[in-house]
């Protein structure tokens, strides 16, 4: 199925002879127009959250591997969901949070189907897109980074940012509340750990641990540096005034280990250059806030109380929430790895230095700033 041609589909007309013959007509023209507005739909990236482009190649990419959603007829002959259907189901529930029994009365989706659609799409996605959207960076990615974090928060061998946000539980087992319950949250929570660049991309995610821990805990228990104790991590070093280090670090706040793979802002500065490391260093750190506040904003399940009570399912619907995450970024261009460096000079480097030479010249060229950011 291309971009541009998607399947006519001819809604049948309504059948008078027998009831049963009138029941299924009825369904099926129930169903061929819910499928139509469905696939206008994915042609607007604010409703989907994504290109149609990358929603049609979604829905086949699943349907090829997964039968279950696959449109097939039951025994009195009538056709069941087709497979857009279904994902747009699990999108939608994914995009706005609302409850599964809410497609029951415009698309006929009961609410047992509507929760199979979800947690059988968040599952596929994992499967399809897990290894190559929830990836460690490779040398030719830490490469890209250093450039683009160096060009856009001066700070060179940053790597990303870490951080942690917490997904409450609102189905949470009583026996389990004691357990997952902190102060400062209402409801049971989930914690989610994420490393996180300027582009916003996640290149960690680790989510599952209690919410009553704190970052600490959660980065024991954490695969991030696995790679680097089993000696497989990447090795590509920078250099900082005539020194050489072999690998980089990622920019944390206080609560983590003073350790070198970290790097802090100072609590009390004193001298003017250490003002300056934490003013610098506070505002690079932004990107990991501003990428859960995306995630977060892009898709309204994880802002709202999570309802599934078994803890599996909602680990399937964050991780799934990554991945599409990632892929509309880089579907939309905006990934630091999957760009060129002409690219990356002319949406990291280009903006510094004119933002630079406007704050010297006092000149007014927001213009050119936004012609080279698109």
């Amino acid at each position: 199925m291309s971009d541009d041609e998607l399947p006519v589909y001819i809604i049948p007309e309504f059948a008078s002879s027998s009831s049963s013959s009138s029941s299924s007509s009825s369904f099926e023209f129930l169903a061929s127009v819910a499928l139509a507005t469905l696939e206008e739909d994915t042609t607007s990236s604010s409703r989907y959250r994504m290109s149609r482009r990358l929603f049609l190649k979604i829905v086949e990419d699943i349907t090829a591997t997964f039968p279950w959603f696959r449109s097939s007829a039951n025994a009195t002959g009538i056709r069941g969901f087709s497979e857009i259907q279904k994902c747009t189901c699990a999108l939608r529930q994914l995009a706005y949070g609302n409850l599964a029994d809410n497609y029951d009365e415009g698309l006929s989706f009961s609410t047992r189907t509507a929760r199979e659609c979800l947690d059988n799409f968040c599952i596929a996605i994992k499967y399809l897109y897990g290894e190559e959207y929830l990836r460690s960076p490779t040398s030719h990615d830490v490469a890209r980074l250093y450039q683009a974090h160096e060009a856009r928060h001066h700070f060179p061998g940053m790597i990303g940012s870490i951080d942690c946000t917490h997904w409450s539980w609102r189905n949470c087992p009583s026996s389990l509340r004691g357990q997952y319950h902190r102060g400062d949250h209402e409801h049971p929570t989930i914690i989610l750990e994420a490393v996180a660049s300027y582009d916003l991309w996640f290149w960690h995610a680790y989510f599952g641990v209690a919410g009553s821990n704190n970052d600490n805990n959660v980065l024991k228990q954490s695969s991030l540096f696995i790679l680097e104790v089993n000696g497989k991590s990447p090795e590509y070093g920078f250099t900082v005034n005539g020194h050489r280090y072999d690998r980089g670090y990622y920019l944390g706040d206080g609560i983590y280990q003073p350790w070198s793979c970290f790097l802090k802002a100072y609590a009390y500065p004193v001298a003017r250059k250490e003002k300056i490391l934490k003013k610098l260093q506070e505002s690079a750190r932004k990107d990991v806030e501003r990428a859960f506040g995306l995630l977060k904003n892009k898709w309204a399940i994880i802002e709202r109380p999570a309802r599934m009570r078994d803890k599996e399912n909602i680990a399937n619907a964050m991780y799934a929430c990554v991945i599409l995450h990632n892929m509309i970024l880089k579907d939309d261009g905006n990934a630091i790895s999957w760009c060129t460096s002409g690219i990356i000079l002319t949406i990291f480097v280009l903006p510094t230095l004119i933002f630079s030479i406007a704050y010297v010249t006092k000149r007014r060229i927001t213009c050119y700033v936004v012609i080279l950011r698109r």
